[in-house]
């Protein structure tokens, strides 16, 4: 599967999260978007020995902040940038 499609949507996402970082609910909705196109990356990835279950769940400033960080590297072409414990945070929400 094609690395560009992550990278493009990525940067879509930060540049629209710059664009209308004032409104809770375009957040709200920014960050759904965001963890729908990391939860296809997620799909996308063959990690080797899984990933760890025994994380603790993060905030939500953390988590906001770490899907930021994680779209910035995808959008700048570093698309097998991985973050383990946000990988494990969403996984384990969408899960419950």
């Amino acid at each position: 599967m094609s690395q560009e499609p992550f990278a493009g949507r990525a940067a879509v996402l930060i540049e629209d999260h710059l664009a209308a970082n004032a409104a809770i609910a375009d957040t709200a909705v920014w960050q759904q978007a965001a963890e729908d196109c990391v939860m296809m990356r997620i799909q996308s990835l063959r990690l080797i020995g899984g990933l760890p279950h025994h994380k603790a769940p993060l905030a939500e400033e953390v988590r906001i902040r770490r899907l930021k960080d994680l779209l910035r590297l995808w959008a700048n072409g570093c698309t097998c940038a991985v973050d383990e414990d946000l990988f494990a945070d969403l996984l384990k929400r969408k899960r419950s």
